[in-house]
């Protein structure tokens, strides 16, 4: 297979150049940097796990992180669950384990001290089924397992070579046999991508699960080493044949299109889990860990303690090992919860005209909401925003639309809508009230203190009135859709955008009559911001 791969080689420069060609005819004008869209997580203390030595082999998928561990003298397989925050050996009896590889639930490690004499076991945490990957032994290294597939290097005649079985029907194939020397094979889905020195250099090749296809991936003087497959997309380290710093690079598998992540300093082992990239950077000059998101095109600190290395990522976690000297060591861990629109956001660094930062409550206002939020009293009337801009579903329409929650009212952005009218108040009166009832009144002769509105059955008098007319009537709040009563020891009136409430102990009259928090109210209901403690004065007596 030898000639084989030779043939691939020259295959593949024409096919590089090409797309090269075409990647920079296509390439936009240059023009002024976009503003970096958010990611849609932060990050928070998820675990940190006991002592170990000789950590290596961090690997993760979803809640579980995986490495070896050699705390007790002899190397073993130790996980952590972050659901149940559960540290705890793998298999149930002690032995010689190494190099751990996760699928989901299936964990799969080389079993066996003695060189040559090794086979590749595992174990189904979710039904505890224990799995033989290999029942001859040999010189085995690298698993690496994607469902029901599981990869390895294998030494055969003085050469690694890549061998896999798929464990649903037991069948055991190859995927090179060759005299040159393959490594780091890693496989997601049908694809399984490795390493080989071809020519003086290594290369990266891919195999085709269905159609058993080999392909060479890249074509260059340098070495690409370390390849990470994860859906359709490999990352890898690119060592320059001239010297100097390597790239760290994700290619797409199925365009060929490549992206630098961190070309100019030292960097280390990296791995990638869907959008997210997390390495070992050492920009320092001393081991940190650093993350991109792919999606967003963002670079973030994950941890600088300077002593932070050998990363692993899940869709759920960011892990690596924090070594306290040159022996011991502790897995930590940061997870990935998702960002909700309350988050505080920190102020920018360059004030902008067009987005305003407002301190109270952390959040930023811009463009619409904000002028609209100027227009109409701003905090006086409406608060301070309680979350940023974001996109909903319409339950009704099914249709997306743009929302902002402040503390006493939402506001939204119908694009649909007449221009003067595409920003409005939502209906939160209506949705909050929703589940109760509010008795229509008879009709009654409209006068200067009271209004009788026949859309709903409901009137407005007074103090509410003259609030009503003053600040926008119903273009701003909607019609009435409860009259005047008492609730939590208040005069509250109910309309379609807002609730009024009486304060009779206010020092100005202008403050006697407000809007109640609706906005607060609701993100409460949704459970991004924390209820109000119950009040049980009383309760005990």
């Amino acid at each position: 297979m030898g000639k084989g791969l030779r043939a691939t080689r020259r295959v593949a420069a024409l096919l590089l150049t090409t797309t090269l060609t075409i990647c920079a005819a296509l390439a936009p004008a240059a023009g002024p940097p976009a503003r970096a869209a958010e990611l849609p997580y932060r990050l928070e203390p998820a675990m940190t796990s006991a002592i170990g030595a000789d950590q290596r082999g961090l690997v993760a998928d979803g809640s579980l992180i995986v490495w070896q561990d050699s705390r007790d003298g002899t190397p073993d397989i130790f996980a952590y669950d972050l659901d149940d925050a559960r540290e705890f050996r793998v298999a149930q009896a002690p032995g010689y384990r190494t190099q751990p590889a996760i699928s989901g639930s299936l964990i799969i490690w080389v079993a066996g001290e003695e060189p040559g004499r090794r086979t590749i076991e595992g174990i189904d945490l979710t039904t505890r089924t224990t799995i033989t990957v290999t029942d001859q032994p040999a010189e085995v290294a690298d698993p690496a397992v994607s469902g029901n597939v599981v990869v390895w290097r294998e030494r055969r005649g003085g050469s690694w070579d890549i061998v896999g079985k798929n464990l649903a029907t037991g069948e055991r194939f190859e995927v090179t046999r060759d005299p040159v020397n393959q490594a780091h094979p890693t496989v997601s889905g049908a694809a399984i991508v490795w390493q080989a020195y071809v020519d003086g250099n290594w290369d990266l090749y891919r195999f085709e699960l269905g159609s058993r296809r080999v392909e060479q991936l890249t074509d260059t003087p340098d070495d690409e080493v370390k390849p990470v497959v994860a859906g359709s997309r490999v990352l890898f380290r690119r060592m320059p044949a001239r010297g100097g710093p390597p790239s760290l690079v994700v290619r797409d598998l199925g365009s060929g299109a490549e992206r630098v992540i961190v070309s100019d300093h030292m960097v280390m082992q990296g791995t990638m889990a869907g959008d997210l990239v997390a390495w070992e950077d050492w920009r320092t000059g001393l081991p940190d860990i650093y993350a991109y998101d792919i999606a967003h095109d963002q670079t973030f600190a994950v941890a600088r303690s300077q002593q932070a290395y050998a990363p692993a990522v899940s869709s759920r976690a960011i892990a690596w090992f924090s070594r306290s000297d040159m022996r011991r060591s502790r897995v930590q861990a940061l997870a990935l919860v998702e960002r909700l629109p309350t988050d505080p956001r920190d102020p920018p660094a360059v004030p902008s005209p067009d987005n305003m930062y407002v301190s109270e409550t952390k959040h930023f206002m811009s463009s619409g909401f904000k002028s609209y939020w100027q227009a109409h009293g701003g905090p006086a009337l409406f608060g301070y925003p309680l979350t940023e801009e974001f996109t909903e579903v319409n339950p009704t329409t099914g249709q997306e639309r743009i929302v902002q929650y402040f503390e006493r009212v939402k506001m939204e952005y119908d694009p649909n809508a007449p221009e003067d009218s595409r920003i409005a108040l939502a209906r939160l009166g209506a949705d909050l009230t929703a589940d109760r009832d509010f008795p229509a009144v008879p009709p009654t002769e409209n006068s200067g203190n009271r209004r009788y509105f026949p859309e709903t059955g409901h009137t407005i008098a007074y103090g509410f009135k003259e609030f009503w007319e003053k600040h926008g009537g119903l273009a701003i709040f909607g019609f009435p859709i409860s009259e005047e009563f008492t609730e939590n020891g208040r005069t509250v009136q109910y309309f379609e955008r807002a609730r009024f409430e009486f304060n009779p102990d206010a020092t100005s009259e202008d403050d006697k009559v407000m809007l109640g928090l609706l906005g607060r109210e609701a993100l409460q209901r949704l459970g991004w911001l924390p209820r109000p403690p119950i009040d049980t004065t009383g309760l005990l007596e």
